[in-house]
């Protein structure tokens, strides 16, 4: 009966992912090339398929196809049980989550929202103003916290604005439809796009550091992927809030005059900074500064030190044994660098047990507030890196670059073009997690075979998997401003094209231009 019941809650989409997939895992295993691949990469690449497909129908959580690996590798041979379970444990999942442990702290004091604020109403309370001040909000307060909670953060602030200008002009008023379809789609792609400039912004940026790590053979620090992020976010949302408010939904630079009242009111009703939010805006500063400033930063004839240089104990110091008497795969993964990791769960587990208030005992994040920690995300994170080391353990990545070997040398920025417009494709269908996961290390396994360098096209992949903008599906921050009733599904489809395209271009171009710069490549 509880089969039954789960079968028909599923969605035609669903079922027929749920069908299928295990069909093409039979079929890709069975029908590789036995002469050409071993045992394992042939039943590696079958697992790949039956998450991808997964992955894209959902007909299970996507967390539960992150564990496929857990069962699958080790019955399959492709690797041991406690080889594929040290990726789950992997430095930049804790990365991942010391930074989602501070943002919690930072939502749990409602920091977030006066950071927000103080934004929005520095900007002005003209209507182009107000979407451009509610932009920068959400892109700021998203490289460090997730895009869905950065948007449920900022949907009920924009809707009080909306109502209480609807109250002047009355709710079918042209010009306020057309204000809020340009603040709802701004506070959605600005969401997406903000988490784009930071290392933990989002978890696609995650799983590219992995990747760094095992194609590339070196780590992306904080400073290194500010330079290639960033810039991304510097250029896309001032070229998205000008398309909103010039060509999508067109709205005038003067007018309804009750915004300012809403916002100021808004600010008001924060009262005076608590202790907590005090702890949690510390703890926010002093993260950043750590991840910025761990490692030497060149400024051309000059360099600022990094205060990593001055941690002289490793693992070995800690276990009292060498490394290479441990297990490959976990000697591999504690020579991992874990700065990153360790600044982030300091700070994170110090929050967890510093006293705000005694009666009754609250702390700076509680129990409470460390719920709002993606926790499943994490599992999810841990199968895409699971996924891949399999690829990469039994063989199959490098048959899948060797395929490409005969192809001959592409032109750059056509393939990089190819790999930005492959990743938007699958990203609308699929989560951004998923895409990154599927796409990241089959672009770095066959980049060779082109006669390209591997890491322009993974950070096309990587950071191309954040524009998803055509269907209220495609991204929670989507469904959740579709959720406002200022947008049709005919509207975000149109806005949602446009974007996309100037975010495949543009991420090309800065790919293009600063990976090989940025990387010294």
């Amino acid at each position: 009966m509880h089969l039954k019941h789960y079968f028909d809650s599923l969605d035609n989409r669903q079922r027929t992912g749920l069908v299928l997939g295990p069909i093409l895992f039979f079929a890709v295993g069975l029908a590789l090339d036995a002469e050409v691949l071993t045992f394992e990469a042939r039943w590696a690449g079958a697992v790949v398929v039956l998450m991808a497909t997964w992955w894209i129908t959902e007909p299970v959580p996507l967390w539960a196809t992150g564990c496929v690996p857990i069962v699958a590798y080790p019955l399959l041979g492709v690797t041991r049980l406690h080889e594929v379970v040290l990726q789950y444990f992997d430095p930049v999942n804790f990365l991942f989550l010391g930074g989602m442990m501070i943002a919690a702290s930072m939502q749990q004091w409602g920091l977030h929202r006066r950071i927000a604020l103080a934004i929005i109403g520095a900007i002005g309370s003209s209507p182009r103003r107000i979407v451009l001040g509610f932009m920068l909000a959400t892109a700021f307060i998203s490289l460090w916290i997730s895009n869905t909670a950065t948007t449920v953060m900022m949907f009920p602030i924009a809707m009080a604005v909306l109502l209480k200008l609807g109250e002047q002009t009355g709710e079918r008023d042209p010009m306020l439809r057309r204000f809020g379809l340009a603040l709802m789609l701004g506070i959605a792609y600005a969401a997406s796009i903000g988490g784009i400039g930071t290392k933990i912004g989002t978890a696609p940026n995650i799983i590219m550091v992995k990747q760094a790590q095992d194609v590339l053979g070196r780590d992306l620090d904080f400073a290194t992927w500010f330079m290639i992020g960033l810039p991304v976010v510097l250029i896309a949302l001032p070229l998205v809030y000008l398309f909103l408010v010039r060509v999508a939904a067109p709205v005038p630079a003067a007018g309804f005059a009750g915004s300012h009242a809403v916002i100021e009111a808004e600010r008001a009703g924060l009262g005076r900074m608590s202790t907590g939010e005090r702890v949690a805006f510390a703890a926010f500063l002093s993260a950043a500064f750590l991840w910025i400033f761990r490692k030497d930063i060149e400024l051309g004839a000059f360099t600022i030190p990094g205060w990593w240089r001055f941690v002289t104990f490793g693992w070995e110091d800690v276990i009292g044994r060498p490394l290479d008497t441990l297990p490959p795969a976990l000697a591999k993964l504690m020579r991992a660098d874990v700065g990153d990791a360790a600044v982030g769960m300091s700070i994170g587990l110090l929050l967890l047990v510093l006293p705000i208030q005694l009666k009754p005992l609250r702390c700076a994040l509680d129990h409470r507030g460390a719920a709002r920690v993606p926790w499943l995300l994490l599992v999810l994170l841990g199968g895409g890196l699971a996924m891949a080391y399999g690829m990469q353990r039994s063989g199959l990545s490098a048959w899948l670059g060797s395929l490409l070997a005969g192809v001959g040398p592409v032109d750059p920025f056509l393939a990089l073009l190819l790999v930005s417009f492959a990743s938007l494709v699958l990203t609308e269908v699929a989560s951004n997690v998923a895409t990154a996961s599927i796409l990241v290390p089959l672009v770095g396994a066959g980049a060779e075979g082109f006669g390209l360098h591997p890491a322009p096209l993974m950070f096309a992949a990587a950071l191309s998997a954040s524009f998803g903008f055509m269907l209220p599906a495609g991204t929670p921050p989507n469904a959740i401003v579709y959720s406002s009733g200022y947008i049709t599904v005919p509207q975000m489809v149109r806005a949602g094209i446009a974007v996309d395209l100037l975010g495949a271009v543009l991420v090309a171009t800065l790919c293009y231009l600063l990976v090989p710069a940025v990387l010294g490549l």
